[in-house]
């Protein structure tokens, strides 16, 4: 089994004002599905660094990849779905937006609304930039870690403000269109290919750059590599797929899958089932 890492800390606990909950997980392998829960009169900030996950927000369907934030809105029910969770590494980070009786972070109340109401813009949108604030969400679990002073509690106040503040700033930005175009061509190119084995080398010919560089690229942008994410659209792709051939294997040939028993186990690491079991589920 791969390795499991899951960290919650209770902020209350550290005299964190308006904070509830600051986590983080590092799966090697992919996790039950997080079951549709909601946060009372309180915003979650997920910020996945690497991997992928999916969340179901609402009646609305969201995909993480490395890189990506998410600000999930208060009293809102939200899970996974259908999907389980995805091995890769995230955080999270929840605020209780209810001033009555504190103020966020001990500024005063008239700021603490206007940061609150800035949150709440972002929410329901996919933010670019989780790998620019993973400093501080690092350092923030650095000082949990080793809470023994004042000063601490003074530092744990400033590094959730920047993670509150950098989120705010990166949604405000414009996306970098030429890198999304980018990454729509590869996309593009995955699609017209589907049906067989596509190399690394032809993706970087696809944006005229050296497989070297695609590669460092890629997984900046990404957040997995390129393989894994070749592989993870074929999943998704053949998840149609079962359902109408009449055997696994032609599945796995017809997608370019050296054999079946590769496919399948492809298949399990990215969806936590078997072909057999996910085609009996369905039917």
């Amino acid at each position: 089994m791969g390795e499991i890492k899951r960290i919650v800390y209770y902020l209350p606990d550290y005299g964190i004002p308006r904070g509830i909950d600051f986590g983080y997980y590092r799966y090697t392998s992919v996790q039950p599905k997080l079951e549709t829960h909601l946060h009372y009169n309180s915003i979650e900030l997920c910020f996945c660094i690497k991997g992928k996950q999916h969340y179901l927000v609402g009646d609305k369907r969201y995909q993480l990849s490395g890189n990506d934030i998410l600000v999930v809105p208060p009293n809102t029910h939200h899970g996974t779905g259908d999907f389980p969770e995805d091995k890769g590494e995230l955080f999270w980070l929840q605020i209780n937006l209810d001033n009555n009786h504190e103020t966020l972070c001990n500024l005063t109340y008239d700021q603490s609304n206007i940061l609150m109401e800035e949150l709440l813009k972002t929410t329901g949108v996919i933010i670019k930039g989780a790998l620019d604030i993973k400093v501080y969400l690092e350092k923030l679990i650095g000082q949990l870690d080793d809470f023994t002073s004042v000063l601490n509690k003074i530092k744990v106040n400033h590094l959730v403000l920047q993670i509150l503040l950098g989120t705010i700033e990166l949604s405000e930005k414009s996306q970098s269109t030429y890198q999304n175009k980018r990454l729509a061509l590869i996309d593009e190119y995955i699609y017209q290919n589907m049906y067989r084995t596509i190399y690394v080398d032809e993706l970087a010919t696809v944006l005229k750059i050296s497989t070297g560089y695609f590669k460092s690229w890629f997984r900046t942008k990404a957040g997995v590599t390129p393989k894994e994410y070749v592989n993870r659209i074929k999943i998704e792709h053949s998840k149609a797929i079962l359902l109408k051939r009449p055997t696994i294997t032609e599945v796995a040939f017809e997608l370019g899958f050296s054999s079946s028993q590769y496919f399948a186990t492809t298949f399990k690491k990215y969806t936590g089932l078997t072909p057999k079991s996910y085609i009996g589920s369905r039917r």
